[in-house]
């Protein structure tokens, strides 16, 4: 009785809470928009020339050994016999850092982290000069066209001496609004299906770890690449329509 009261008259279902990124203020939802906005505008003018314009950077961990998931390590039994068991396993603490250089048409560069390094002002600017060169190989148009980069907000990403190295090579660098990890397609689209690719693997040295990412960037389709920036253009969209809210996929 009480469950039809629930459910067929009053209509409540249970369901579980989204996580977030952060609780935005209406000052971090107003920059979302304005950002969000400038960018379909400019999108909406000059169309897929835009997108082929633009290089998206992340870092990115990736972990000698991620565990599988549960879904993941599902195996067929038959119907009489014990359900197979596996042992828990955590995330190893040896792990590389990564920094993804790409755009619509594929990866341009990746840097690996030193080890006991870390990603500082002196060494992303360093990282900057040498995609630079791997763009005058790779994509020798778009350094006429003019280069559109998207970054997010991280220090050594926004320091004086980074600035300037920009304006040197004379990227433009488009408005990415703090804590909108749901507006960054390295985040949306790339991270994910790359550490689910990894998952389950044993990889002994850091350079194992190395040739599994350069690999799997090498024998992804170029189609995926681009998908990730047509659905960059419809999270600008869905940003604007939700008032700045976070964006479901």
């Amino acid at each position: 009785m009480v469950n039809t009261i629930i459910h067929e008259h009053l209509h409540f279902r249970k369901v579980s809470a989204r996580w977030v990124p952060r609780q935005l203020s209406a000052f971090d939802r107003h920059r979302r928009v304005e950002g969000c906005t400038e960018l379909k505008e400019r999108f909406d003018r000059e169309g897929q020339d835009f997108l082929d314009r633009i290089i998206k950077c992340d870092e990115t961990c990736v972990h000698h050994f991620t565990p599988e998931s549960k879904r993941a390590s599902t195996q067929w039994k038959l119907a009489d016999s014990p359900p197979p068991k596996k042992f828990q396993a955590i995330v190893s603490a040896g792990k590389v850092m990564a920094s993804v250089f790409w755009d619509k048409h594929g990866i341009i560069h990746v840097d690996f982290l030193p080890r006991g390094a870390t990603i500082n002002t002196e060494y992303y600017c360093r990282v900057l000069s040498d995609v630079h060169m791997h763009l005058q190989k790779k994509r020798p148009g778009l350094i006429t066209k003019g280069v559109l980069f998207l970054q997010d907000n991280a220090r050594a990403h926004t320091a004086h001496h980074t600035t300037c190295t920009l304006q040197q090579l004379s990227w433009e660098v488009l408005p990415h609004p703090p804590y909108s990890l749901d507006l960054a397609p390295s985040d949306f689209h790339l991270s994910g299906p790359l550490k689910e690719f990894l998952r389950g693997q044993h990889f002994s040295t850091d350079d194992e770890v190395k040739q599994a990412v350069l690999g799997w960037f090498s024998h992804t389709d170029k189609s995926f690449y681009a998908e990730a920036f047509q659905a960059l253009v419809k999270h600008w969209d869905k940003c604007i329509n939700v008032a700045g809210e976070y964006v479901e996929k």
